[in-house]
């Protein structure tokens, strides 16, 4: 029994999902959007992005959800940080879905760990704890760029955001 695994995006409003090929941040609410075609502004934030884990097919259960991103040990560029809402402490999870903005998301107010957390940071139903035993999606995992001043123009290092969990 293999579990088939998706992320899936919402835009505009709590129906308007996609399963998107990348997760770029930019200055429109788009799935597959081209960051050089919607740069985000120094001085801004990007579109938050709102995405859960799907997952199908026939497997026993899902759990331990480990959000992060991996940047090939390019790192990031000088006045970029990228913000989500994955923790191990304090979790209340992010179930409900709230239409991206391109202010600071209240919903993205922690650093996107860099390596593998450790242990669960994103889970089902707001808790860390709990799984699921049949198709389900994850609580929301919430992602938004800021961009400062001391940015310079261009492109910023590939990153590639990984959820990791067990599947039993």
């Amino acid at each position: 029994m293999v579990a088939t695994f998706s992320w899936v995006e919402y835009n505009a409003n709590a129906t308007d999902t996609s399963v998107p090929t990348n997760l770029n941040l930019g200055s429109t609410n788009a799935a597959d959007l081209a960051p050089s075609t919607y740069p985000i502004t120094a001085g801004t934030y990007s579109y938050s992005k709102w995405v859960r884990g799907h997952w199908s097919g026939s497997f026993t259960r899902i759990e331990n959800l480990q959000f992060w991103m991996s940047s090939s040990g390019a790192g990031y560029v000088t006045g970029e940080t990228l913000w989500c809402n994955g923790t191990t402490a304090s979790y209340g999870g992010t179930s409900t879905y709230a239409t991206p903005t391109t202010n600071a998301d209240s919903q993205a107010g922690l650093a996107v760990a860099i390596a593998d957390p450790g242990a669960a940071n994103i889970g089902f139903a707001g808790s860390l704890t709990a799984s699921i035993t049949a198709t389900g999606d994850s609580d929301f995992i919430v992602i938004q760029a800021s961009v400062t001043s001391a940015a310079s123009a261009g492109p910023t290092h590939t990153k590639q955001f990984r959820l990791q969990y067990d599947e039993v």
